[in-house]
């Protein structure tokens, strides 16, 4: 189990700065089209629409990042407070998918 400045640490390096490389907007338009009906497949056409209206990769991927970094930080604060019944947490993140507050 690492410290939490080891997860902090693998958060930035592996979740929330490889955003700044803009390869991976090629990946979610790719993963998109082969799987139409997936969850946020709309994503991919919105990634490709966005040159048409001025915004550029570069652009894109802080407005990503950004949101990203959003994301682990209210998950990590969330954890934290209200925190989850007896810091049952392993496997977390399996029940995002199936939650019945989802909205694709």
């Amino acid at each position: 189990m690492p410290t939490r400045e080891e997860l902090v640490e693998h958060l930035w390096r592996e979740i929330i700065n490889p955003l700044e490389d803009p390869s991976w907007l090629d990946n979610i338009i790719a993963n998109c089209r082969r799987r139409p009906d997936s969850t946020f497949a709309e994503v991919g056409p919105a990634i490709e629409r966005a040159p048409a209206a001025g915004v550029s990769a570069a652009d894109l991927c802080l407005l990503y990042r950004s949101a990203t970094y959003e994301a682990v930080f209210g998950t990590l604060y969330a954890i934290g407070d209200p925190g989850v019944d007896d810091n049952d947490v392993l496997g977390l993140y399996e029940d995002l998918s199936t939650s019945p507050s989802a909205r694709w």
